[in-house]
């Protein structure tokens, strides 16, 4: 079955057409009218010459446009490619270059990124414009920007203006206009292992990799995590701060919504505290996905005294990265609302572990979800029975067939059904599952093995701290010391007097050799569009610089 049919099903078969499946800032879309405009999208890149198995790219803002075209471009057999709307000109270069996209759908925010790479792109015929000004209302709803080629003047510009960025950007075209000229596809019968789509991972242990992934991959996780975990119902309102390219935000917004007979609200706007707290008032989600830093934000902004209306909310989530358990204690103060925690991966497309309504284990990442297999290893090689920590590995039918034209890195992550994750992982004897750290940020310290997630719990209990991140410093003749990157809650710059309160703070709970001897105060952290701490530019920064500086120890 094409995952086109899987994901409408549920609302056709109730008779759910005319029931709203995208909201998006004043605008919606009934069932029937996103499938026809899916159609029609597939019409478009036939009449584009896109053929089965080529690649269409989607840099665009959460939007019903982006919806119709992942869903369009896998209804006639072609791939999707979502990227990151936040990836620099160099990363968009590289992911549209290495995936090899024909035709590209972009938001008019995304206009200069693409221009100043364009020229290094020809495989790239088509682009496609989505914009906010000068819509039309094209296949049932979608709206798009209604500039042809030809009403684009000689010096470049629209007559709205709007494309005045996108001189030079060949092949360019409205999304609108090229929806409404285009005659609606008939969904294509496809193998289960036929190529769907690539989500290109976060980067955080450096350049991103584009997981492929078949047309099994997504309705297995509305059928594991969705229906066994969530329980999504027809009434449902989902609300996703994460984005649509990333795996997480895909299933929060699109596959589970819709596969739900749900509704999906989409916020094409950057979901700052402010824009999520305007649009719990005014939509009104009964389900709220994020990752720990939107959570600890909103806490922020509920702090200075702005309203945060979660009345209609019956649970929330989190993933991306594990939740502090102060966090998680915050906001069930705050709003009385629980926070399933849970980890996914780009690699395995969502959630594997997952806390439940009915088992929550504050700081754990759950259990495993039903329809997933978990292993435990040790460095060594052996399998941790039972209770223990080692490296993970984990199985299930929504994992990716491999990273595209990356053979040895597939080689190197996936055998025999299992995905090596890269993380440590503590089984305890209930088994829910515990975050250790990321097997490549785990290092010796006078021979003993440190997890820097267990040293950043404990700065994180301290009042002052707002964020960290620990890692190793090597002297000249290789033995290791520990670091501590801290942004302060005060976001001010720390002294003497800060250090030594984190020091005598942690010396009441970890043993001396776990205690960092140096300290970095900074104003944030590197992290990747998806909000992954990127510590690999951390241990850069150390490897550039001595210990005179900003370091405090």
């Amino acid at each position: 079955m094409n995952l086109v049919e899987y994901v409408f099903a549920a609302a056709l078969e109730s008779d759910g057409s005319s029931r709203t499946a995208v909201a998006c800032g004043g605008r919606s879309l009934t069932y029937s009218q996103l499938l026809a405009s899916v159609r029609k999208f597939g019409g478009a890149l036939k009449s584009l010459g896109v053929r089965r198995g080529e690649r269409v790219a989607i840099v665009a803002a959460d939007c019903p446009e982006f919806v119709a075209a992942f869903l369009g471009t896998t209804a006639v057999g072609s791939v999707a490619v979502p990227a990151s709307t936040l990836a620099t000109p160099a990363e968009l270069e590289h992911v549209l270059s290495h995936c090899g996209a024909r035709v590209a759908v972009v938001t008019e925010d995304q206009l200069d990124k693409l221009r100043s790479v364009r020229a290094r792109l020809p495989q790239i015929k088509t682009v496609l414009l989505v914009g906010e000004e000068g819509k039309s209302e094209a296949g049932g709803g979608v709206a798009g920007l209604a500039v042809a080629p030809e009403r684009v003047s000689s010096s470049g510009e629209s007559p709205g203006g709007v494309l005045s960025s996108a001189q030079s950007l060949d092949g360019l075209l409205g999304f609108g206009e090229v929806l409404a000229a285009a005659d609606e596809a008939e969904v294509e019968d496809v193998d289960e292992e036929t190529p769907a789509f690539i989500l290109y991972t976060s980067g955080s242990t450096g350049r991103p990799k584009g997981a492929t992934h078949v047309h099994r991959s997504l309705p297995h996780t509305v059928e594991t995590y969705c229906k066994r975990v969530l329980r999504v119902s027809p009434e449902d309102r989902l609300f996703s701060s994460s984005r649509l390219f990333f795996a997480y935000g895909l299933g929060n917004s699109l596959s589970f919504p819709l596969s739900s007979g749900a509704t999906s609200i989409l916020c094409r706007e950057r979901p700052t505290p402010q824009a999520i707290a305007e649009l719990f008032e005014r939509e009104r989600p009964t389900i709220f996905f994020a990752v720990p830093a939107v959570f600890r934000a909103l806490l922020e902004h509920a702090a200075r005294g702005g309203e945060l209306k979660t009345d209609s909310i019956s649970f929330c989530v989190s993933a991306g990265e594990r939740l502090p358990e102060r966090i998680f204690r915050e906001w069930r103060e705050l709003t009385g609302l629980y926070i399933l925690d849970g980890i996914g991966s780009t690699e395995m497309l969502h959630m594997f572990f997952s806390n439940t309504r009915e088992k929550i284990r504050p700081g754990s990442s759950g259990v495993v979800v039903p329809g997933y297999e978990a292993r435990l290893a040790r460095r060594e090689g052996q399998e941790v029975e039972g209770e223990g920590a080692g490296d993970l590995f984990v199985k299930g039918r929504s994992a990716t067939v491999g990273y595209w034209n990356e053979p040895e890195k597939t080689a190197d992550s996936m055998r025999d059904g299992w995905v090596r994750t890269g993380d440590i992982y503590r089984r305890d004897a209930e088994g829910f599952y515990w975050f250790e750290g990321r097997g490549d940020d785990l290092f010796k310290v006078k021979g003993l093995w440190v997890f820097p997630a267990e040293i950043e719990e404990a700065l994180l209990s301290h009042s002052e701290v707002h964020e960290v991140a620990v890692v190793p410093r090597s002297d000249a003749d290789g033995f290791n010391s520990v670091v501590a990157f801290v942004v302060l809650a005060s976001k001010t710059a720390g002294d003497e007097a800060t250090v030594e309160k984190l020091k005598a703070h942690l010396s009441a709970t970890l043993p001396l050799y776990k205690c960092p001897s140096e300290f970095r105060f900074a104003d944030s952290l590197p992290r990747t569009a998806t909000g992954k701490l990127q510590r690999f530019k951390l241990r850069e920064e150390l490897s550039n610089t001595s210990r005179s500086g900003d370091a405090t120890t």
